[in-house]
């Protein structure tokens, strides 16, 4: 047998492989569909928008106590620490802010790690199988940076940030952090926490349900909403579909996590950068940049494109 033999005959195996799993994952669905309804819980509409929005309140709700009891517990501390002792705690406020708010935010999710292992178990089955592919991994470290400054650079010469004093009051703040807090805070604990609730949960929740477009364009919208101001739930509105969008092409929970760390680091780092920050927030670095991050798209969609059909 020719070698081009063998390989148009592993090819034809191959996809016949991935009709089996296709057609294993509808049986398993319909299967557990069923597995419900005999057990007394059927899906109706208000179970499902419940389903999909739980992690969310969970979250949010342990969060808020969490902050709570870590901002009494820092007060207490500080209130019995010598005068200059406090006075230092105190000029750096906003970085002890941020530390105390991304520590609630692990304690957040802690409760949800279960059910996100359940939910990436299930798109493990629908998604055939998962690989990290290095070319995948620049290609969305490029699509994070470009489009996350690229969109904050749009926000910013068309004004829009200048409509909403919460966005740059909370804007002040998160600057105003020290960067080594802030790459950690922004780099690891909201990234991680911020995907395990609308990546992890919802997304793929909202995928069972209502499929992918509509998944990707309601958990963006919620991320959005999430975010408390305007200008944020733009921002984290589209940045929020775009996330999604890279975990439905890439098929790995690992290149959202990648996306979102990387996005907030560039941002964060460029605010520290005044004259580059100056820079890139002109029509041409704006121009330049939503061009680069079309075409690291392109590239994803494509390189991806050609793994499926290998």
């Amino acid at each position: 047998m020719e070698t081009r033999d063998i390989f148009k005959n592993l090819r034809e195996k191959n996809n016949l492989t991935q009709e089996v799993i296709k057609l294993r994952n509808s049986w398993h669905r319909r299967t557990e569909g069923k597995n419900r309804m005999e057990q007394g819980r059927p899906e109706n509409i208000f179970y499902r928008i419940v389903r999909v929005l739980s992690p969310l309140v969970v979250y949010y709700i342990i969060y808020c106590a969490a902050y709570l009891i870590l901002v009494t517990v820092c007060d207490a501390v500080v209130s019995r620490l010598p005068a200059t002792v406090q006075a230092d705690i105190g000029a750096h406020a906003e970085t002890l802010t941020e530390l105390l708010g991304g520590l609630a935010m692990l304690a957040g999710v802690l409760p949800l790690i279960p059910s996100l292992r359940t939910e990436l178990a299930a798109a493990r089955h629908d998604f055939g199988g998962q690989r990290r592919v290095a070319g995948s991994i620049v290609c969305v470290l490029v699509l994070a940076v470009t489009s996350a400054v690229g969109l904050n650079a749009l926000l910013a010469l068309t004004g829009f940030t200048e409509t909403s004093d919460a966005y740059r009051e909370v804007a002040r703040q998160q600057y105003s952090v020290a960067f080594g807090v802030g790459a950690v805070l922004f780099g690891l604990f909201s990234p991680i926490a911020e995907e395990i609730v609308f990546r992890g949960l919802i997304f793929n929740r909202l995928r069972t349900y209502c499929g992918a477009a509509v998944a990707v364009i309601v958990s963006g919208v919620l991320f959005g909403v999430y975010h408390g101001n305007l200008v944020q739930g733009v921002y984290g509105g589209c940045m929020g579909m775009l996330m999604a969008w890279v975990y439905l092409r890439a098929r790995s929970f690992f290149y959202p996590c990648l996306f979102h760390a990387a996005a907030n680091l560039a941002v964060f780092a460029l605010a520290q950068n005044v004259p580059l920050h100056a820079r890139l927030f002109t029509v041409q670095g704006c121009a330049v940049l939503l061009a680069v991050a079309a075409a690291a798209a392109l590239l994803l969609e494509k390189s991806r494109s050609a793994q499926e059909g290998v």
